[in-house]
């Protein structure tokens, strides 16, 4: 096996040698540049549609959030864009959330639901891509309180409901929470 394989190396080897097969750079002046001016303007090109694309609508996952009440009644959707950088914003934790437990909240006012597009898999059109219910954030009527819980059914591992590990509630802002019990706000 040795031997046959050495034998198709030497044969690979004298096959480029007699055939003058090596790696030179053009000595024509003129050549030289007009190859670097069309390198560079395609170059300028690739990067002008990356960023078209990577900035584009179509580049990202599009979202929206759902309200619902403490019936799970649907009181809203929010799609307007300022309107979900609003509910975005305020979801965001900037250091002033403190106190997580994984005590059971108290009485629900209203529950976000962060709906995002599913991720677009290879020759799937854009168009056919469905949301997903991925987080609730359900805000309380009595405490400054938020809890977030990821939506996603996860198996049993040891006895533990791990759904009941990826429930947390935490404090928050007096201001986050009255703006969070007027979800109407959002949808105008």
């Amino acid at each position: 096996m040795k031997q046959f394989r050495n034998i198709c190396l030497f044969t690979l080897m004298l096959t480029l040698i007699l055939t003058g097969c090596s790696i030179t750079s053009p000595t024509n002046k003129e050549f030289r540049e007009q190859f670097e001016k069309d390198w560079e303007e395609s170059t300028e090109q690739n990067l002008e549609d990356y960023w078209t694309v990577a900035h584009s609508d179509e580049a990202g996952k599009d979202h929206y959030w759902k309200v619902l009440d403490a019936d799970e009644e649907e009181v809203c959707t929010i799609t307007n864009e300022d309107q979900v950088k609003q509910v975005d914003d305020l979801l965001s934790d900037d250091g002033t959330w403190r106190d997580l437990t994984t005590e059971a909240p108290d009485t629900p006012a209203y529950t976000y639901i962060f709906c995002q597009q599913e991720t677009q898999k290879a020759g799937q059109p854009p168009e056919t891509r469905v949301y997903e219910d991925l987080v609730s954030f359900t805000i309380s009527t009595e405490t400054d309180t938020l809890t977030l819980k990821i939506l996603e059914d996860l198996p049993t591992l040891l006895g533990a409901d791990l759904n009941d590990l990826l429930t947390v509630t935490t404090t928050i802002p007096s201001e986050t929470a009255e703006a969070l019990r007027n979800p109407t706000q959002f949808a105008e």
